[in-house]
């Protein structure tokens, strides 16, 4: 294979699930090789709970004519329908492969799912989980309170370089504290959504366990900066500048 052939073939993440009853569940994504936007298909029949009007978030900036259905929702019919057995504390084993390494750990079913959740909701179009995108594209699989936030500051410094918006000098980490609470604004409502697509209680947890994260970063933002700065010691000369690059 060419090296132009290989960087326009999809990348892929799957989860393999070793459920409880000894038998196995797969789930395979596939997204863009330069966007890293989700390319699985929808469901031939999706789910009433799929459409963009049902339980819709109050923040979601969607036209219902253009989006008969919640592009999130839609992606997580199919993930949803192999784990719909478990209950949350089900003790699974997961094997999260991609190109560059396997991930397993053995972990509740609430917690798999929730790695899950998010990896979908950050790549199926939702417009305000896709400013989570870059940090999709470097998934890293059950991610600590404190990897996560180091992720987040560096995702939107980052972005602040690449994409400077216009009077953002000066505001700080206020635009990421606006974007986590409108994030808890969708994760609030995705949970309803999902109440009405399952009897047992996985998914709606997995939602809880990826919105704590939205309630945490703001909160522990200023925080986590202290603890995080004595790791920078090095990028420091004796006289406290930034030593030349």
């Amino acid at each position: 294979m060419s090296e132009a052939q290989r960087m326009s073939e999809p990348l892929r993440i799957r989860y393999r699930f070793d459920l409880p009853d000894g038998s196995q569940k797969t789930l395979d994504f596939s997204f863009h090789p330069s966007s890293f936007r989700l390319l699985n298909p929808a469901p031939a029949q999706p789910p009433f709970w799929t459409e963009l009007k049902f339980n819709r978030c109050a923040n979601c900036p969607l036209s219902e004519r253009e989006h008969a259905h919640c592009p999130a929702a839609l992606q997580m019919a199919s993930a949803l329908e192999p784990l719909k057995a478990l209950v949350s504390f089900d003790t699974v084993g997961v094997a999260v492969v991609q190109s560059e390494r396997t991930v397993y750990a053995e972990t509740s079913a609430q917690q798999a799912m929730s790695s899950v959740l998010g990896l979908i909701m950050a790549t199926a179009g939702c417009p305000w989980t896709d400013h989570l995108r870059p940090m999709a594209r470097f998934h890293v699989p059950f991610a600590s309170e404190a990897e996560t936030v180091y992720r987040s500051i560096s995702m939107y410094l980052l972005a602040r370089e690449l994409r400077p918006a216009q009077g953002a000098d000066g505001a700080g980490f206020a635009p990421l504290k606006e974007l986590y609470r409108n994030l808890h604004q969708v994760n609030r409502d995705m949970s309803r959504r999902l109440g009405a697509a399952t009897n047992t209680d996985p998914a709606r947890n997995a939602i809880a366990l990826l919105d704590s994260y939205t309630t945490l970063l703001p909160a522990a933002l200023d925080a986590s900066l202290a603890e995080l700065e004595p790791l920078f010691d090095g990028w420091r000369s004796e006289a406290g500048d930034l030593p030349p690059i």
